[in-house]
């Protein structure tokens, strides 16, 4: 995780968990998944990302994490 990020969701078990919440708008296009490695997807808004979520190929690890970035 970067600094100022506010981390959304988190990976784990098979499946996203809701561990936070939104800070600002969530119609903003500062939100994007992020991974072990870094950034995985460019900024778009909470929806998209959320969208996205179901697409990404299942981890056994705690791989992914949905941020929203300051």
């Amino acid at each position: 995780m970067e600094n100022g990020d506010n981390q959304i969701y988190e990976y784990a078990d098979g499946q996203f968990h809701l561990i936070g919440k939104p800070k600002g708008p969530t119609d903003r296009e500062n939100f994007l998944i992020t991974c072990k490695y870094g950034d995985w997807s460019g900024f778009r808004t909470l929806s998209d990302c959320e969208f996205q979520l179901s697409s990404l190929a299942p981890r056994e690890d705690d791989f992914y994490q949905v941020v929203e970035r300051f």
